[in-house]
């Protein structure tokens, strides 16, 4: 994990629009399934066992890429010498369970060449600061009850220069796996569902 320091200058806004999640429950995801930024889709996630977990609504609202000189801010920037970062910008509404950072889908980056990017810092807006992406994140009421909370996370990757992030897979899974689980307990592991993305690109080297 990374620790930023980048000074608190006054960020520019969020490159992206937070999205009017349906008014009522939004379709179960399918393994496999493909998904562009802005769909929701209901992750039903559950433990290694099974057990049904929470049941939350997810999108991409983006990814942009950042400058490499961003590892400057990190203690252990060096770690990332010749990767890029990547911001991405997720929304979430839970259906069941209460709204814990811990609890939100892990979405991993998938690169051009087809392997996994890094993560690196995963943020949560009303939760802990959103100091592991170069731009306010906001843009959610969170004076709601708890039932259909709604949270923006932003998400730090890292990828090897030269390379880009295109797409976000959801695993149903949080952590590392020491064996891939039964695919009748978790079809999602070999078969994620992927939201497909296109980064925007630093602009005048900001």
């Amino acid at each position: 994990m990374g620790c930023s320091g980048k000074a608190d200058d006054g960020p520019p806004p969020m490159p992206f629009d937070a999205v009017a999640m349906p008014a009522d429950t939004a379709l179960a995801a399918a393994p496999g399934q493909h998904l562009a930024t802005g769909d929701i889709a209901l992750l039903p996630q559950t433990d290694a066992e099974g057990v049904p977990g929470d049941a939350i609504e997810t999108t991409v609202l983006g990814v942009a890429q950042g400058e490499p000189s961003y590892w400057d801010g990190f203690d252990n920037g060096a770690q990332f010498e010749g990767d890029l970062p990547f911001f991405a910008v997720m929304q979430y509404r839970w259906v069941t369970g209460e709204a814990f950072d811990s609890q939100k889908p892990l979405l991993r980056p998938v690169l051009n060449d087809g392997t996994e990017g890094e993560i690196v810092q995963t943020e949560y807006v009303g939760l802990t600061t959103d100091s592991a992406c170069p731009f306010e994140v906001g843009g959610i009421d969170f004076e709601q009850s708890r039932a259909d909370e709604e949270h923006i996370a932003c998400v730090l990757y890292a990828a090897p220069a030269g390379s880009t992030v295109v797409g976000l897979g959801w695993h149903n899974e949080g952590g590392v796996f020491f064996s891939a689980p039964d695919p009748a307990l978790n079809p999602f592991f070999a078969t994620p569902v992927i939201w497909d993305v296109t980064p925007i690109l630093p602009s005048n080297g900001d």
